[in-house]
């Protein structure tokens, strides 16, 4: 995972153009590639550096697809892709902060991706977990079966998510044909 910043540079005749331009090179990740951005996530907001560029960071592994949708929607002459971190983690969905490694709770802003397992009580990342199909996943370290949902309502009134992302639950029932 890559953490990403898009700067787009200064137009000092307009420098509200600068935000809009970031606002449609958003948009335009979202809707023409595989990139996962919320154009409109505060996550993903735009601020400015110190040359007054407006820019906006993001996680992605798709570094090739981004640089794409500036090539083919005419911003690369007035923007630019550059890797600002890369790790091994995942990008908190609160903050946008790539965690060092997957983790329940983001050490940066301490927001709670997934329950513990609800059998062994244990913080297991969400990736750390085998899927079985559908809903339903093993859990590493205990190895029952569980399943997943994500919390309802997903995101609050103020525009947030809710936490925990992922709910877990025990999958008492046997599934048909494991």
């Amino acid at each position: 995972m890559k953490r990403v910043r898009v700067t787009i540079r200064h137009n000092p005749q307009d420098p509200a153009e600068d935000m809009r331009r970031a606002a449609h090179i958003r948009r335009d990740l979202w809707a023409h590639s595989p990139v996962e951005i919320d154009p409109d996530g505060e996550a993903h907001g735009t601020c400015r550096d110190a040359d007054h560029n407006a820019y906006f960071e993001f996680a992605t592994d798709r570094l090739p697809e981004v640089q794409r949708v500036l090539r083919e929607y005419g911003y690369a002459g007035r923007a630019r892709v550059d890797v600002v971190a890369e790790g091994a983690g995942t990008e908190c969905v609160n903050c946008g902060s790539i965690m060092p490694e997957p983790a329940t709770i983001c050490p940066i802003c301490s927001f709670r991706d997934i329950d513990p397992c609800p059998y062994c009580h244990n913080e297991i990342p969400r990736l750390e977990y085998g899927s079985i199909g559908g809903d339903v996943f093993k859990c590493p370290n205990c190895h029952h079966r569980v399943r997943f949902r994500f919390n309802d309502p997903l995101v609050a009134a103020d525009g947030h998510y809710n936490q925990p992302v992922v709910l877990i639950s025990r999958a008492e029932a046997p599934v048909h044909g494991l």
